[in-house]
């Protein structure tokens, strides 16, 4: 079906106004909608075309936001409500029945009972292993990935395993779990304040270390991906001495 000139621009800005909308909807700053004004102003008819193309048949492309979820007005920052009411508005379903056809009796794959929320998350697999399947082993930890606080290159057969973890926290080895998930991983704050008493006094106690949650890279990281998402997520963990981690006497 051929559309004449004058068609085509009323269509045009027709999609064009819808996605300023969605992006004043989510961001009332009117940042995001002026990012893509100015982007569109400078596409021809034909890149146009051919962009919203591309976000019909690629499933991996799509608009992108920018926000600011560390306003000072909580009421500014992103949540789940307002997720939902924009949802709503624009007839965006969040929730979807879920097959699941690794669950297949009689051959049919089971199916949830109600709508489920559908998150999109990128997952890298693992291939967990107990210390003596090791192919190498590394007691440094001198090379650490700064954003999650995880040892990388040579070092990275220095860290705990899942299923190493799950073997101390099953046989009750409490203060191995602290020691190990401590001053010995991504709490630095810990870790040298343990070196430094070792060099003063040749041994350390558990007891003598100022272990908090928030120490720990890998948990600040992780609280900021969290409120970038829009999800308020805070964890307390021992920061407000609600958490009992054992015995007093740690060796």
């Amino acid at each position: 079906m051929k559309v004449s000139a004058e068609q085509f621009k009323k269509i045009r800005k027709k999609y064009e106004e819808n996605i300023y909308k969605l992006m004043d909807d989510i961001d009332p700053s009117g940042f995001n909608a002026d990012t893509y004004r100015i982007a569109f102003a400078k596409m021809s008819d034909k890149q146009f075309i051919d962009l919203m193309k591309k976000y019909i048949e690629q499933d991996d492309l799509n608009l992108f936001i920018d926000i600011n979820q560390l306003e000072k007005k909580k009421s500014d920052n992103m949540t789940l409500e307002k997720i939902k009411a924009i949802a709503d508005k624009w007839k965006i379903s969040l929730f979807e029945y879920v097959f699941m056809p690794f669950r297949n009796p009689r051959g049919k794959p089971m199916c949830t009972l109600t709508k489920v929320p559908i998150i999109y998350c990128p997952i890298r697999r693992f291939f967990q292993q107990m210390l003596q399947h090791k192919n190498s082993i590394s007691n440094s930890s001198d090379h650490i990935n700064p954003l999650t606080g995880q040892v990388v290159q040579e070092d990275k057969t220095a860290s705990t395993t899942n299923v190493q973890t799950y073997a101390l926290a099953a046989t009750n080895q409490i203060n191995a779990l602290k020691e190990f998930l401590g001053p010995r991983a991504d709490d630095q704050i810990s870790k040298q304040q343990m070196l430094n008493t070792i060099v003063s006094t040749g041994d350390v106690r558990l007891s003598d270390l100022d272990i908090r949650t928030h120490n720990k890279q890998a948990v600040n990281t992780t609280e900021v991906f969290c409120k970038a998402a829009g999800l308020e997520v805070k964890f307390s963990g021992n920061d407000y001495g609600n958490i009992d981690f054992g015995d007093k006497d740690d060796q």
